[in-house]
């Protein structure tokens, strides 16, 4: 006897990866060309792809009230990951096999996510790609492109090449080591670049 799949909850699907069907969060991403931001995250965290929705955990409601100080964001729905698209904003993984905090990618999935987000930045024209966390861009550039100087906390003009121009952003985390003045002055870059302040 075969059993159903689980119930569609949110943003929440069902993905076969590594010959493996696994509960993850799709991307959410508009059908036609033409992105403000790219949000790439790192895998979905367990709390988020039960609750089916984005950035669900305390580090992830950071994140999402980040973008509401600055006013790059203002929902206008339960779950903040369902109003991205009204903001011209998108949110994809490097992984989609769910981790929990402190479980890593290799550095084989982060070259093949990497090489997945330069095919949806080809395909969404996304105008800048906010990498939420700093040392995911760090292993990315490492793994896929051999570059190992450390990227900064905010715009990183040099790496655009690597991006097909979009501009490229390590997000400020509380609880990362950027420090509170650095935060700011990222923020406001961030905010100034997609016409939000």
């Amino acid at each position: 006897m075969s059993s159903s799949p689980p119930p569609t909850i949110g943003n929440r699907v069902t993905m076969t990866v590594g010959g493996q069907d696994v509960q993850t969060l799709r991307d959410i991403l508009p059908t036609r060309p033409g992105l403000e931001v790219l949000f790439v995250a790192k895998t979905p965290a367990p709390v988020s792809v039960a609750t089916g929705h984005y950035f669900q955990g305390a580090q992830g409601k950071m994140f999402w009230n980040r973008l509401k100080e600055y006013g790059l964001f203002k929902p206008t729905t339960q779950f903040e990951d369902d109003s991205l698209l009204d903001h011209s904003f998108g949110i994809t993984d490097i992984v989609k096999v769910p981790r929990a905090y402190g479980n890593e990618p290799s550095p084989d999935e982060y070259a093949a996510g990497m090489d997945r987000i330069l095919e949806l930045i080809r395909v969404h024209h996304p105008r800048v790609v906010v990498f939420v966390y700093k040392r995911v861009l760090d292993n990315l550039l490492r793994c896929r492109f051999g570059v190992r100087e450390k990227s900064v906390y905010g715009f990183n003009a040099g790496l655009t090449v690597h991006f097909s121009g979009a501009g490229v952003f390590a997000f400020p985390l509380p609880g990362t080591p950027c420090n509170a003045a650095q935060a700011v002055v990222a923020m406001r870059a961030l905010a100034e670049a997609v016409g939000r302040r």
